[in-house]
């Protein structure tokens, strides 16, 4: 489950910018002063901390592929050397894990010992809710008000929501690690498919099944075997995912979202304006009834249980399935590698398919992971503040006051992005014509950059929906003048993500969100694991027929025996305080 609250954590977002004056005091009440010039004829980006200050932090670091040139690491590299000498801010990892479940243990033992926890890190749940109650965390209200990009700021009290899990006594100890949101499902289907078994796109669920039929059964892909399905899904974790899920499926029925691998989603409002977790609804029988006889009738691949997103989007690209949900942003990876099986395969998103009574929704991909918190020893929030809306401001653009001009073109050259011809080169290196010895990397492919530039603010800074406007621009006008960095990013999609990135923005109103963003509550703790489980198996064993429909029934009684009253109470208690 810790895992599950961190998946959101991947995903586009774009890079980032910028800032702040160089200062006297942070939140705790603390005074610190740096030699650093406070000269207000200075723009607001141009800050530098003289003598130098440190800020420590912990990353995990699973697998970093790409990120590196050789003799470089996370603790030396041209990024960290350039903070150093430009910003007057250095790096130190107290520790480095590869492991999430490891930095956990780390974080316990710091707060088992009353030990040394880095200056800035990432919590989440139960983990979040002991330092809290250990009083481990530097308060920001004041560091917030003086110091954050007023994006920031405008996005906090939007989506106040979010602040609950890290509010206590009206003082707010961590900040969400916003995602963009913009990803919300669309129906990707195989369009040469449909073209040759003479198919319309489906725009109800009904048609939609007849396309699956028509896939499994008449051999799209004219190999001369039965080895097709009509839909790639991954059952191995529930309805709800980041690619490959089914969420549009069961809001054709109703407008209870479902998810059966995390206890904190999707909970929803009930007749009576109660919150109920949806997988235990009435109304998810539909789901399920549909599910169940998709998968009798062979429309899915009967290993689905089996399979997580990557390995069912494999089914997709390898030229078995032919439709699949999942955000705009497949079009190019992974469902753009289909052409390497079948160099005329064609993928197109389409609206979402209609249930029986017109109804259409989709969940609401969450918009915050974990949560970036403080140490309460910390002593320099603003210098973390100056960094992070430097970050932040580089996907702005120049017109941001805390757009930092030398990251105009990219971060470093020779690294995200070369220079030919006066042309700035990102990706594509070989066939733009740069010479092999100005490659980033040996082999030709692009650098990723993300363990350079983020391990202080524990990803990308984003904001929610912030690349909505540069998408309408773009898709009302591909000729349009690119002015900021999120418009570049949108301006590099192709044309199968462009074009599902305006099916997604004109069904964002479909969207349907979690009701519930407190804490993990001491039900979730003691039976959340269990209950998950309970209803993952429960979903799998009526949808491949091992149970009967009316089995859900008997789910749902022992959901409810084995810890989920007691949940929904608390859940529920939370509710009544925090409604917005």
């Amino acid at each position: 489950m810790k895992r599950q609250r961190r998946w959101t954590i991947f995903l586009l977002a774009v890079l980032i910018g910028s800032l702040l004056l160089a200062g006297y005091l942070n939140s705790g009440g603390r005074t610190t002063k740096n030699s650093t010039a406070n000269d207000e004829t200075k723009p607001i980006w141009d800050f530098q901390y003289a003598p130098p200050i440190t800020i420590t932090t912990a990353i995990v670091d699973e697998n970093r592929p790409n990120a590196f040139k050789p003799g470089e690491s996370l603790t030396d590299n041209v990024h960290t050397r350039w903070m150093e000498v430009n910003l007057g801010i250095i790096t130190k990892f107290d520790w480095i894990v590869s492991k999430f479940e490891d930095a956990d243990t780390k974080i316990r033992l710091a707060l088992a010992v009353n030990g040394k926890l880095p200056d800035t890190f990432g919590a989440g749940g139960d983990i979040l809710k002991d330092l809290l109650k250990a009083d481990k965390l530097l308060p920001l209200n004041e560091a917030i008000e003086k110091f954050a990009h007023p994006k920031l700021k405008e996005a906090l009290e939007k989506y106040a929501y979010t602040m609950t899990e890290v509010t206590k006594d009206g003082k707010i100890y961590g900040l969400p690690r916003f995602n963009v949101g913009d990803e919300g499902t669309v129906m990707w289907i195989r369009k040469d498919w449909l073209e040759k078994l003479s198919l319309k796109p489906p725009t109800t669920i009904i048609e939609l099944e007849n396309v699956l039929k028509a896939f499994s059964e008449q051999d799209p892909n004219g190999n001369g075997k039965d080895d097709e399905v009509g839909l790639a899904v991954p059952l191995k974790e529930g309805p709800w995912n980041w690619m490959g899920q089914t969420d549009a499926i069961a809001g054709a029925f109703s407008k209870q979202m479902l998810s059966t691998i995390d206890i904190n989603m999707f909970w929803n409002e009930d007749e009576n304006g109660s919150l109920v977790y949806g997988a235990v609804h009435p109304d998810a029988k539909k789901y399920l009834e549909t599910m169940a006889s998709w998968m009798a009738k062979g429309y899915m691949d009967k290993n689905a249980g089996m399979k997580d997103p990557s390995n069912a989007s494999e089914l997709a690209v390898k030229g078995k399935a032919g439709v699949i949900f999942g955000p705009f942003w497949m079009g190019a990876w992974p469902l753009g590698d289909t052409v390497k099986v079948d160099p005329k395969a064609k993928w197109q998103a389409y609206p979402l398919p209609a249930g029986p009574n017109g109804l259409k929704g989709k969940a609401q991909k969450p918009l915050y992971g974990i949560y970036t918190v403080f140490s309460k020893d910390f002593n320099h929030i603003e210098a973390w503040f100056a960094y992070y809306n430097k970050l932040l401001a580089n996907n702005l653009g120049p017109e941001d006051p805390y757009f930092d001009p030398r990251f105009e073109k990219g971060f470093h050259e020779g690294y995200d992005y070369v220079i030919k011809d006066d042309k700035v080169i990102t990706v594509n290196f070989e066939a733009e014509g740069v010479p092999t010895n100005e490659w980033p990397l040996a082999d030709g492919s692009s650098m990723d950059m993300r363990w350079m530039l983020f391990p202080l603010t524990g990803g990308a800074p984003a904001l929610p929906y912030m690349n909505a406007d540069a998408l309408k621009k773009l898709l009302e006008n591909s000729d349009a003048e690119v002015l900021t960095p999120i418009e570049q990013g949108i301006k590099g999609l192709n044309s199968a993500q462009r074009m599902a990135a305006g099916v997604a923005i004109s069904e964002q109103e479909l969207e349907i969100p979690n009701r519930y963003h407190g804490p993990l509550t001491d039900g979730m703790e003691k039976h959340g694991v269990f209950l998950q489980k309970l209803a993952t198996e429960s979903y799998l064993s009526i949808i491949y027929g091992e149970k009967p429909l009316s089995y859900f029934d008997e789910f749902v009684a022992q959901f409810y025996k084995y810890g989920g009253d007691e949940i929904t109470k608390e859940v529920n208690h939370w509710y009544k305080d925090n409604k917005q």
